[in-house]
């Protein structure tokens, strides 16, 4: 609904239940991009992403508007969410808001040498016990556009776990909750995942180039916190590898370094109608254009030429995955054979 002083779109919550009951969305793209976010910060950038949709955007799209919508929380909705009395709104959610309107999402192609970092927010507000967010439009397509498929996040668990990392990675593995799991993953990738880059690609601390350290605070401590979060572990589980003793993942060595990191889980089956209603109606909204078809397609075509088209990058290797997963469906001129197999592992090495 639109203020009188300002035309843009207006997103007003009032009270906590016009908030989702169980899950948020956050599409494909925000979830394999790097950004690095506390605790609370990424609390706050839930609670957006909980009443985004689509539908506010309609003027924007069409060019009717030129402002993105803002989107408005009064104090009971950020009491609830976050678990602040009325006298700690403002102190605790200041410097949050601070931080969160300076970070910035990273879009990176190392094939390429292309990078794009886009500030998440153009403002932040908090007045009068309401907290004013109004999002970058610049990203719309990242927030917005689901054709690529989106993660579907339990924010109930989302919110009671307390690392930022832990968050993180229960955000990653809610990418393919109900299609299959989580590919392994290279440490490279997890690095940037987990916004352990700066917009060099060099990591923002040494310590982490250890993979002890990096395995021990981003890898085995989140999954620790979370198997033993009680609303976590209502959906998910994880398993010991029995090879080398770890819980929830598997190292994947090349002679004796570690390159990946394949998660060892389960997602437990859900009977929750409203998010397979969600899923069903994303899934018939966005078949029709698809751009991770193109991706598919431009991967099949270098990784059949290679080595003359050069390799394949980690958005190929993802469109990939969401074939192999059922995401898309596979075009009937693309076939993924013996041959495509093994010329894969050559692109991809």
């Amino acid at each position: 609904m639109p203020h009188s002083s300002d035309k843009r779109f207006q997103v007003t919550t009032e009270h906590s239940k016009e908030l989702p009951n169980q899950f948020f969305k956050k599409s494909h793209e925000l979830v394999f991009s790097q950004l690095a976010l506390t605790a609370r910060e990424h609390d706050m950038m839930a609670l957006f992403l909980s009443r985004l949709n689509r539908e506010h955007w309609t003027d924007f799209l069409e060019k009717r508007d030129i402002h993105a919508p803002q989107y408005t929380f009064h104090a009971d909705v950020l009491k609830d969410w976050f678990g602040l009395s009325s006298k700690q709104l403002y102190p605790t959610l200041r410097p949050v808001a601070e931080r969160l309107s300076s970070r910035k999402v990273g879009l990176s192609n190392d094939n390429s040498e292309e990078f794009d970092f886009i500030p998440l927010f153009a403002r932040v507000k908090y007045s009068k016990g309401a907290l004013t967010i109004v999002p970058n439009s610049e990203l719309i397509n990242a927030y917005v556009d689901y054709s690529a498929g989106h993660a579907q996040i339990n924010h109930h668990a989302f919110r009671s776990l307390k690392s930022e990392h832990s968050k993180r990675l229960y955000t990653l593995l809610s990418r393919f909750k109900d299609s299959g799991k989580l590919h392994p993953q290279r440490l490279e990738s997890l690095h940037a995942l987990y916004g352990l880059l700066d917009e060099k690609g060099k990591l923002l601390k040494k310590s982490y180039s250890q993979n002890k350290v990096f395995i021990d605070r981003c890898i085995k401590k989140p999954i620790e916190e979370m198997s033993r979060c009680v609303d976590v572990s209502k959906e998910l589980e994880f398993f010991a590898d029995e090879k080398s003793g770890n819980f929830g993942f598997s190292p994947v060595m090349q002679g004796r370094r570690i390159v990946a990191i394949e998660f060892l889980y389960r997602w437990k089956a859900s009977d929750n109608q409203a998010e397979k209603q969600v899923r069903a109606e994303l899934a018939q909204a966005t078949i029709p254009a698809n751009p991770m078809l193109e991706l598919v397609r431009e991967a099949y075509r270098i990784v059949m030429a290679y080595p003359a088209e050069g390799r394949i990058n980690e958005k190929h290797l993802l469109a990939i995955q969401s074939v192999e997963i059922g995401i898309i469906t596979l075009p009937e001129d693309i076939v993924f054979d013996d041959n495509f197999k093994e010329k894969l592992a050559q692109a991809w090495g």
